[in-house]
């Protein structure tokens, strides 16, 4: 195989133009080492976008593990079904009054007033008059 010549010739914004006389070996090698050094970039880059996703992915499973740790627990339910009724709030019912009426004899009213804000899902235990109210049957 023959060597060849070749006249590159090159301007810049600001320059004369530069002409150089290069055999074909020294432009493969030239263009040899910038496909390696542009590759070797390529992997960089690669490597860098590899620790973000990683990062971003270790932060996901971090957030997924404290919300199936803390997310909402069961709800509290009894193991049995309860039968129960509704009532309508008369004028002058309280909750304990109510509560009152319904707790067996010799029976914690105030269990009966938790259990009743429990299954009406009251914050309070202050009634409207007309107001309707799930009470378990006794």
């Amino acid at each position: 195989m023959t060597d060849m010549h070749f006249t590159l010739e090159a301007k810049g914004p600001n320059s004369k133009a530069l002409r150089r006389r290069m055999s074909q070996k020294a432009i493969m090698s030239s263009v040899a080492t910038n496909v390696r050094s542009t590759a070797g970039d390529v992997r960089s880059i690669m490597a860098s976008w590899a620790r973000v996703v990683v990062g971003v992915l270790a932060i996901v499973i971090c957030c997924l593990m404290v919300l199936a740790l803390n997310g909402p627990s069961n709800a509290d339910s009894n193991a049995e079904p309860m039968e129960v009724t509704s009532y309508t709030v008369a004028p002058g019912d309280t909750l304990w009054s109510y509560a009152e009426r319904i707790t067996p004899r010799g029976g914690d009213v105030s269990e009966t007033v938790d259990e009743l804000k429990r299954i009406n899902h009251l914050d309070t235990s202050s009634l409207r008059v007309g107001q309707r109210i799930v009470v378990p049957v006794r």
